[in-house]
């Protein structure tokens, strides 16, 4: 299945981002718990996240993206990029 590349930039006042930033880790519990997400990870100083998951094509995808709080409640901006992993051994 492709792998997809998001990138989520906190954008919103941080009194407001601060709750969502929590129900985006939720969130991305959830798409590891459904076998979605490989990896996830927050920027070093809480400016948002990188997560790299599986989805069948881009409509798929920018769905998932389009979940989370954060995206939701208008908090953050996302960049979403099909990715192909390299074998590099």
């Amino acid at each position: 299945m492709p792998l997809w590349v998001r990138t989520v930039l906190v954008t919103g006042p941080e009194a407001e981002a601060a709750p969502a930033r929590a129900d985006h880790v939720e969130h991305l519990r959830a798409l590891a718990a459904r076998g979605v997400l490989r990896h996830a990870g927050a920027f070093a100083k809480g400016e948002g996240f990188l997560e790299i998951f599986e989805a069948e094509d881009l409509h798929a995808a920018e769905a998932i993206a389009r979940e989370s709080p954060l995206v939701e409640l208008g908090l953050a901006t996302w960049i979403l990029r099909r990715w192909d992993e390299l074998d590099l051994g």
